[in-house]
């Protein structure tokens, strides 16, 4: 390598020294050798220096770089594309430094009131004329005046990604807004995140758009989520979440709508690929899904929620006016491995087969035959294999019944459960399930509840709750042995083979030390089962051994 280099890099002419003898003396560091890292061209140390650098404090992060040596300042300082992110966590000396070493390449700024070292109104202000150079915009804050100031005086023509949001915690008192000053937004624009501000999406006529992200109150009638959608040809990935004026039983939802009219026009999306709708009324997610016509999507991610007592998935979601879809939902489900199904408590619950994902949610408890429904119309319309797929369910606060543990047991292949609890008084019922795991059904006394289950992961809320977990893994695996051989009429109960155990609450240690002995009792009874403690594997008597010396060394 040449004692002097001049080559372009990133668009960019360096004048570099080469590699530096390092100082000291002997080994490598003696003179005349040379570092490793020295011995990389400009153009891969370049490469190492956007592995280093964080997205949230970029120019600190190539400060410290340009300090290091002449040679890396040279390199750093001579590529203005390195200085492209304009992060307001920098704060005002980075926010000046990088944007006088960008110079003029296209501009990437993210501004997050909530951790930023200036005030919005400050930091819009700094990049004043050079906003012209931005591809992507992100600032999530309460103070919009600023922001939308520059947003009507700016031309921006090279913006890609336009990403607006209020914090979650802050709720939007303002009325409607208007970008750009009531002017289409530019003609590069193609991903468009806002979340939580009522945006007035006509004027910006988003035809070219291929991402389009809304959460909270961007959307005000369902007439404009279906202009929006039948004018954005390009859509690849399209997420509807939890739009208020949409979600409301009580609105005045279109005729169309309720009438469920056919001479409405089909809505073509050849490119979209990702579909995920949340928390709208049920009537509206039902005819969206009606009119549009997506052959290629690989993701899909659709909420039923049920607000009406007379109301169903099988009534109001899963109808013949959907059917074209299932080719598509077929085409996501056909290599899952398993079914995987989550709930905080009745009132909402997940089902995930492959990349699909159906919710099931709203203010009312969820009947048991909505679950049935659901997943009847999945194993009848997607393919009967998938009723034979392994189930992961995980229920947190154990809030289900009694007769929903049962069913799950009996009409699903469930061979990961994990229980969790967050709230106390809920123990009762939390017990009542695990006694269920510990013995036969009353109406059969050869057959057990879940006997595919093969690991379970649960919390350990008190010194009861540990016999009973003993208790019930002990059932389980001598009555497999008492067995020997499958009895006739039997269902055949599987041993655990990973038991996941963890504190929950004030009143169990999260320590090893207070619980080695309901770990090794555990053990005894899970009779080869991995443990796992606080998600790190138990090893027995090497692990004892090695919290017994630590406590007689205190």
């Amino acid at each position: 390598m040449n004692g002097s280099l001049t080559q372009p890099v990133s668009g960019c002419t360096l004048a570099c020294e080469g590699p530096r003898a390092s100082e000291g003396s002997g080994g490598q560091n003696a003179p005349g050798k040379v570092a490793p890292i020295d011995l990389l061209p400009n153009e891969l140390l370049l490469v190492v220096f956007k592995l280093y650098i964080s997205p949230n404090i970029p120019a600190r992060d190539l400060v410290v770089l340009s300090l290091v040596c002449k040679r890396w300042q040279n390199v750093a300082e001579g590529t203005a594309s390195l200085w492209c992110r304009i992060s307001g966590r920098d704060g005002l000396p980075g926010l000046r430094k990088a944007l006088t070493m960008a110079r003029d390449v296209p501009l990437e700024i993210k501004y997050f009131k909530g951790v930023a070292k200036t005030d919005t109104e400050t930091f819009l202000a700094h990049i004043g004329g050079q906003i012209a150079q931005c591809k992507s915009l992100d600032i999530s804050t309460s103070d919009w005046d600023p922001v939308l100031a520059t947003l009507k005086q700016a031309n921006t023509p090279n913006l890609r990604t336009l990403r607006l949001a209020v914090p979650w915690n802050q709720g939007w008192k303002e009325s409607v807004i208007t970008l750009f000053g009531g002017e289409p937004a530019p003609a590069e624009l193609k991903d468009l995140h806002v979340e939580y501000i009522p945006l007035a999406i006509a004027p910006l006529r988003l035809s070219g758009i291929r991402s389009l992200v809304l959460k909270g109150r961007p959307i005000v009638s369902t007439e404009e989520v279906l202009r929006l959608l039948g004018e954005s040809p390009a859509l690849e990935k399209c997420d509807l979440h939890n739009l208020r004026s949409l979600r409301n039983s009580n609105i005045a939802i279109p005729s169309h709508v309720l009438q469920g009219r056919t001479d409405y026009p089909i809505i073509q999306l050849s490119r979209l690929r990702s579909l995920d709708i949340r928390n709208l009324h049920l009537s509206i997610t039902h005819f969206i899904l009606s009119v549009i016509r997506a052959p290629k999507l690989r993701k899909v991610s659709v909420d039923c929620t049920i607000d009406q007592l007379d109301q169903s998935p099988g009534s109001d979601l899963f109808t013949t006016k959907i059917s074209h879809l299932i080719p598509s939902f077929k085409d996501l489900v056909k290599t899952a491995k398993r079914i995987e199904m989550f709930s905080h408590n009745v009132r909402y619950w997940t089902i995930s087969i492959g990349r699909l994902m159906i919710g099931l949610a709203g203010r009312r408890p969820r009947q048991l035959s909505h679950l049935q429904e659901t997943l009847d119309w999945v194993f009848r319309n997607l393919g009967g294999h998938l009723r034979a797929l392994p189930v992961s369910l995980k229920v947190f606060e154990f809030g289900i019944a009694r007769d929903w543990f049962i069913w799950f047991g009996s009409y699903l292949k469930v061979t990961k459960l994990e229980l969790r609890t967050l709230d106390l008084p809920v123990q009762p019922r939390r017990r009542e399930m695990v006694s269920l795991l510990s013995r036969p059904l009353e109406s059969a006394d050869n057959q057990w509840l879940m006997p595919e289950l093969k690991a379970i992961k649960i919390d350990v809320v008190d010194e009861d709750s540990k016999s009973e977990i003993v208790e019930m893994v002990n059932a389980r695996h001598s009555w497999i042995d008492e067995q020997g051989v499958q009895r006739s009429g039997a269902v055949g109960l599987k041993p655990f083979q990973e038991i996941w155990l963890g504190h929950e609450g004030h009143y169990v240690s999260k320590e090893l030390g207070p619980n080695l002995e309901f770990l090794m009792a555990v053990q005894k009874a899970g009779r080869g089962a991995e443990i796992w403690w606080e998600d790190a594997k138990w090893t027995g008597a090497e692990d004892a051994g090695r919290v017994g010396e630590v406590e007689g060394n205190a």
